[in-house]
């Protein structure tokens, strides 16, 4: 098995985290389903709120 790279670690680490956030909020009754967005979708959103925030 190869080594993965910071990159790789950080994103499997992150993904796990979110996995564990969603299932405690599950077990104390809240639902937080996982957002899914394309980069393009992301980009415009970050966008959106830079513009709202920055004003």
């Amino acid at each position: 098995m190869k080594k993965m790279t910071d990159k790789q670690k950080a994103r499997l680490y992150q993904q796990r985290r979110n996995e564990n956030y969603q299932q405690s909020q599950r077990i104390q009754g809240f639902p937080a389903d996982e957002v899914t967005l394309t980069a393009e979708e992301a980009l415009r959103r970050i966008n959106e709120l830079r513009s709202h925030y920055e004003r």
